[in-house]
């Protein structure tokens, strides 16, 4: 038997892991970086039998995986998976089975791409960062203002258009402890790209050197037509933003795979 996995987060590597011990040949397809979204954590804390850490702790135990188990993973962009077949854009390939674990893509706001200097992740922050802009009230956008702060990012900044905070109470109450200022019921409008990024809310205008957008996400099965084949695990299958659930599910399509 030979098992496609698309996606190299923790749903997708724990699959991988979990059938290759088990003897079946396993291919893991990721067009970015082992770890997806967890990369951008800043920090893990809510599985009880690991000690509390940095996404990027994550990824780099989840890259170790892969190189201990010599596991076949191809840096390709997935275009299509259909039946038993992955379309990349290198080449198309055939599979018995075939995991989806492909996370989600971002809720955009397309009137504010107006340089590299806006992102959706954390991780595609330009380096030099002393002053970020974060739009958004949920988890991510807090999660994001608290990893600016340990990372030393002098003015960090959250808008939010409402005054409904989304984001657990842990990271509220420890974004209020921080540096961080908050703006509630405050939309930015529009965004201009001189020496610095020009942003105009419906209060006032400021200037920052970077935007991390952060009001949502969608699954990424766009390019899915499911079938029996086909086992859609983790943030695809629905946005839970839990890693402990997402590796959960993904055993347990293993674990279906081996009985079928």
């Amino acid at each position: 038997m030979h098992v496609g996995i698309v996606g190299a987060g923790p749903a997708g590597v724990s699959a991988a892991v979990f059938l290759k011990r088990c003897g079946v040949r396993v291919t893991i397809f990721e067009k970015s970086s082992v770890g997806g979204l967890i990369t951008n954590a800043w920090r893990i804390e809510n599985i009880p039998f690991m000690t509390a850490c940095r996404g990027e702790k994550v990824a780099e135990r989840l890259k170790q995986a892969l190189h201990e188990h010599s596991i076949d993973l191809h840096h390709e962009e997935v275009l299509t998976v259909c039946g038993n077949k992955i379309v990349t854009n290198q080449r198309e390939y055939s599979f018995d089975k075939i995991i989806v674990a492909s996370g989600t893509i971002p809720k955009k706001v397309l009137e504010l791409e107006v340089s590299k200097n806006v992102v959706y992740e954390y991780k595609y922050l330009p380096r030099t960062v002393e002053s970020l802009a974060i739009l958004g009230a949920g988890d991510a956008a807090f999660d994001g203002a608290l990893k600016a702060f340990e990372d030393g990012v002098k003015s960090i900044h959250i808008f939010n258009r409402t005054d409904k905070i989304k984001a657990v109470k842990r990271l509220r109450d420890l974004v209020e402890q921080s540096n961080v200022v908050y703006h509630p019921q405050e939309a930015i409008f529009s965004a201009i790209q001189s020496d610095k990024l020009i942003l105009r809310t419906s209060k006032s205008e400021y200037t920052f050197d970077a935007l991390l957008i952060c009001i949502g996400r969608i699954p990424n099965v766009s390019f899915v037509t499911k079938s029996d084949t086909i086992h859609i695990v983790g943030d695809a299958r629905g946005c839970y933003r839990q890693m402990s659930i997402a590796v959960g599910q993904a055993i347990e399509a293993a674990m279906k795979i081996l009985e079928e």
